[in-house]
């Protein structure tokens, strides 16, 4: 019997309004015209338990939440959705769609909470069994231009702001900086995108980068 390939798993990242989930609802619809079998998820979350522990991450009442036990919760959820859901649908040759993913911890904790990249990928890698993604693409956007869209939606009234997203500008500069830092530390599977580009140009650019990874053109 003939043994049934892996999957892709492509994660999205990027500040909070960088337009993460309109492109990786545009990446679902473009994998699945191409014929293949697709999972769009998201963290924190992605199971039953990891949405309990989004919401505990998330919800403004968790504010004297440590930064520690910040990253040990995602993790948490990491685990259980890498057990319970990626990891068995990757084998199952399905390509996985996550928005945001472990790099989400190294910016978020790692540099903007201060506890080092190197700690918070120890924790994660354990809690992931060593599960990377093959591609991830980073909506760069400045910090000022996310508040901006952040600040745009709320009045909206299409979103509330979240425990994260409510951290001061110097977080948020922290964190918009972390994304740049990434590339330097996984250039072979980290992608820079300009996130203020047309979405539909986006979506395409993102789509060169899976064909070039399925023909083993990258680095």
């Amino acid at each position: 019997m003939m043994k049934m390939s892996r999957g892709l798993f492509i994660t999205l990242e990027g500040p909070d309004g960088c337009g993460k989930t309109t492109q990786a609802l545009a990446l679902e619809r473009e994998l699945m015209h191409e014929g293949k079998r697709v999972l769009l998820t998201r963290e924190p979350g992605g199971t039953k338990l990891g949405e309990a522990i989004r919401e505990m991450l998330l919800s403004p009442e968790s504010g004297l939440m440590s930064p520690r036990t910040e990253m040990l919760l995602y993790a948490a959820s990491r685990a259980q959705h890498v057990d319970e859901v990626i990891r068995p649908q990757l084998e199952a040759g399905t390509c996985v769609i996550s928005d945001r993913f472990i790099d989400s911890s190294l910016v978020y904790q790692g540099i903007g909470l201060s506890l080092g990249v190197a700690e918070v990928l120890a924790v994660n890698l354990a809690a992931t069994g060593g599960l990377m993604p093959d591609l991830t693409i980073v909506l760069c956007l400045s910090a000022p231009r996310a508040r901006e869209r952040l600040h745009k939606k709320l009045k909206q009234g299409s979103m509330a702001i979240d425990r994260i997203e409510s951290r001061d500008g110097v977080y948020q500069e922290k964190v918009a900086a972390g994304y740049q830092e990434l590339r330097q530390i996984f250039p072979k599977r980290v992608v820079l995108i300009d996130a203020d580009a047309a979405p539909e140009s986006i979506t395409r650019g993102i789509m060169n980068q899976i064909h070039q990874l399925e023909r083993g053109e990258r680095p």
